[in-house]
C-alpha cells in the first residue's frame, strides 16, 4: 500500500490537533502551523489519514499458539488452560484510535477540501471506525458507542456505558455502508492497498457472518444468516466485477504482488515500513527469538490428501506424512527432509532437517540439524530471500481479507439458509485450487450432504485454507466450538530420531531414507491440558477500564458481571 511518509511537519500537525495545544498555534512566524490548514489541504488531511492506516491496518499475524495451530516450548497460554483472569485479555480495547477517527470526521466537514476528495477520506475513516469497533465487539460483545472526539476535561461525560451488542453491530453496518458509498470501486497501482469498495463490502459480509454465528446467535435467528448471505453475495459480485478471484497458485498468493486474490491487505515498503520474521526461522538462523508458529501435529494432520480424503496417520503412518497431500500442505508446512529454501540453506546446498541424533523423546531436548519443538516449521508467507542479518526487514504483505474468505463466507451462510448446493460449490472451488483431484463424482473428496455435515466440512476447510492467518481462534469462538480444542486434550508434535549414521545434513532424498527415522508423537507446551470454559466466548473488561469508567458493567460470566453480550 502506498502510504505517504508522514513528514515532521505533518507529525507536528497531528500532535497539535490531538493535544489541542494553543500555545504553539499562537506563534506568528514562518514555522507557525495553523491546524485549520490540515482540513483545507488534501495532502495534509491524507497525511492524518495515513497515520490511522499505519496504526490500525493489521500486520502479518504470528503466534498461532493461541489456538491449536502452533506449539511453543513453554506452557499453554491462559486462554487455552482456562486459567485466565479479567486482566488476561488485553489488546482489543482501542478508543485512542477511535478518537482520532472521530476528530477527522468532525473537522473535515469545516475544511475547504473539494467534495470528492473529502468524500473518499471520510469513507476510509468510516471503514476504520467500523474495523476498530468490530475488533472490540467480537471480543467483548457490546461496548460504548462514541461518535465524537471526547476531550479530557469533560468529566462525567466521558463515562459512557456499554451499548447493546445489537446497537454496536447496527452502527458498524451504518458506517460500512457509508464507506461503501464513498470510497472508489478500486484504486490504481500507486494507491493499491487503500480501502476500496470491494474491501469494505467484503468486511461487511464478515461482520454479518459473525453476528449470525452461534457466538452471537445461539437461538439461530435465520434472518441474521440471510443478511450475512445477502451482504456477502454483494461483496462477491463487487469482487468478480473488479477482476478478483482465486489465484491459481496458492503458495504464491503472498509473493506475487497485487494478485487477484488480494482484497484487503497491508503492503510493506523497504526500508521505512518492514516487520520482523526472525522468530519464524530455524534455530541456527535467528537472533534471540524462536518458536513463532511451529505447526502442531494436529494442524499437520488436518490437511487432506490429494484425492480429498482425510489424512489418517493410523493407516498411513507418520514416516511418509508429506506424501500425496494437497497443495496447501506444502505451501504452509515444512518438514524433516523438505526443501525449505531460505537463503542460508540454499547457499549451503541443504534441505531442512529437524531430526534428533539420539533416542530421547523429549520435545524440549534440542538436537538434530534444525530443531523445532514439533519437527515442523511454518512455510506460509515466509520471505525466503532474507538471512540472519535482514530477517527483521521483511516486506511480504499481510492479506487480511482474500477472495477465498469471501467465497467461503458466502458458502457458510448459504448452507444455513438451505442453499446446500451453493455451499458445496464454494468448497469445490477452494479444493480445486488446492490441487485436489475432482474424483469420478466431481466432489473433490467432499462427502457431506446434510446441513450439519456441510457445516463441519466448513470447519475443517477453513482450518487448512487459513492456517496462520489469524482466523482459527476467532472461528472457534464464533462457532462456539471450544469442544474441538478441549477434545484434543493436548497439543502435539513429532519427535524424530535417527540412531545410526550416516546422518543426513545436505540434500539427501527423504523419499529414499524415510524408513531410517523413528517418529514419536509427543505432547508439547509443557504437556498441559487444554480446558477452555464457555465463558471465554466473550471476554471480560479489564479492571483498569472498570476503575476508569464506573458506568461500565462487567460481562456476564466474569466476576459477577451483569452485562449480557447477547442483547
Amino acid at each position: 500500500m502506498k502510504i505517504n511518509h508522514i513528514l515532521s511537519l505533518f507529525l507536528l500537525i497531528i500532535s497539535i490537533l490531538i493535544a489541542g495545544c494553543d500555545k504553539v498555534l499562537n506563534k506568528e512566524n514562518l514555522t507557525a502551523i495553523n491546524p485549520d490548514i490540515v482540513w483545507n489541504d488534501p495532502v495534509a488531511a491524507n497525511a492524518y489519514l495515513n497515520d490511522i492506516y499505519k496504526k490500525v491496518m493489521p500486520e502479518l499475524p504470528h503466534e498461532g499458539t493461541n489456538s491449536d495451530e502452533a506449539a511453543s516450548r513453554s506452557q499453554l497460554p491462559d486462554q487455552l488452560k482456562g486459567t485466565g483472569t479479567i486482566d488476561s485479555w488485553g489488546g482489543y480495547w482501542d478508543y485512542s484510535n477511535i478518537r482520532k477517527i472521530n476528530f477527522l470526521l468532525e473537522k473535515i466537514e469545516s475544511g475547504t477540501i473539494d467534495s470528492d476528495t473529502k468524500k473518499v477520506i471520510k469513507g476510509e475513516a468510516f471503514f476504520f471506525w467500523a474495523w476498530l469497533y468490530f475488533g472490540m465487539v467480537r471480543a467483548y460483545g457490546g461496548v460504548p458507542i462514541v461518535l465524537r472526539a471526547q476531550k479530557a476535561n469533560e468529566g462525567e461525560a466521558l463515562n459512557v456505558p456499554r451499548n447493546k451488542t445489537s446497537e454496536c453491530i447496527a452502527q458498524i453496518i451504518t458506517d460500512l455502508d457509508s464507506a461503501i458509498a464513498y470510497v472508489p470501486v478500486a484504486y490504481g497501482s500507486e494507491d493499491a492497498g487503500r480501502i476500496d469498495k470491494i474491501a469494505a463490502s467484503a468486511f461487511k459480509g464478515r461482520v454479518l457472518l459473525y453476528y449470525a454465528s452461534p457466538q452471537f446467535n445461539p437461538q439461530v435467528d435465520i434472518n441474521r444468516w440471510q443478511n450475512a448471505y445477502n451482504a456477502t453475495k454483494d461483496a462477491l459480485h463487487e469482487a468478480n466485477a473488479g477482476g478478483k478471484g482465486l489465484y491459481e497458485n496458492y503458495r504464491n498468493i503472498w509473493y506475487d504482488d497485487l494478485n487477484k486474490e488480494m482484497i484487503m491487505y497491508r503492503r510493506y515498503l523497504f526500508p521505512s515500513d518492514v516487520y520482523n520474521q526472525m522468530g519464524f526461522r530455524p534455530v541456527a538462523y535467528i537472533k534471540f527469538q524462536v518458536g513463532w508458529d511451529w505447526p502442531t501435529l494436529d494442524l499437520v494432520n488436518s490437511f487432506p490428501l490429494k484425492d480429498g480424503s482425510a489424512y489418517n496417520p493410523v493407516v498411513l503412518g507418520y514416516d511418509t506424512l508429506w506424501k500425496y497431500r494437497d497443495d496447501r500442505f506444502y505451501a504452509s508446512i515444512t518438514y524433516n527432509g523438505s526443501d525449505y529454501g531460505i537463503k542460508e540453506l540454499v547457499e549451503a546446498n541443504k534441505y531442512l532437517w529437524t531430526y534428533h541424533i539420539k533416542v530421547n523423546p523429549d520435545p524440549n531436548q534440542e538436537g538434530g540439524a534444525l530443531w523445532s519443538v514439533t519437527s515442523f516449521y511454518r512455510n506460509k508467507a515466509i520471505d525466503k530471500t532474507l538471512d540472519l542479518g535482514t530477517a527483521n526487514s521483511a516486506t511480504v504483505p499481510n492479506i487480511e481479507i482474500r477472495y477465498a474468505e469471501v467465497l467461503l463466507n458466502l458458502g457458510e451462510a448459504a448452507n444455513e439458509i438451505g442453499k446446500s448446493n451453493e455451499a458445496l460449490d464454494a468448497l469445490y472451488q477452494i479444493r480445486a485450487r488446492a490441487g485436489i483431484l475432482p474424483g469420478v463424482d466431481n466432489k473433490y473428496g467432499i462427502t457431506a450432504s446434510s446441513k450439519e455435515d456441510i457445516r463441519n466440512a466448513y470447519i475443517r476447510e477453513r482450518q487448512v485454507e487459513f492456517a496462520f492467518e489469524d482466523k482459527r481462534w476467532w472461528d472457534l469462538r464464533r462457532w462456539r466450538r471450544f469442544d474441538i480444542l478441549n477434545q484434543q486434550v493436548n497439543k502435539h508434535g513429532l519427535y524424530i530420531t535417527k540412531e545410526n549414521p550416516p546422518f543426513p545434513e545436505g540434500k539427501e532424498n527423504i523419499n529414499l531414507i524415510y524408513d531410517q527415522f523413528v517418529n514419536t508423537v509427543v505432547k508439547t507446551d509443557g504437556g498441559e491440558n487444554i480446558n477452555i470454559p464457555d465463558n471465554y466466548y466473550f471476554y471480560p473488561l479489564a479492571k483498569d477500564e472498570l476503575d476508569r469508567n464506573p458506568n461500565l458493567k462487567q460481562t456476564k460470566g466474569w466476576d459477577g458481571g451483569t452485562f449480557d453480550p447477547l442483547e
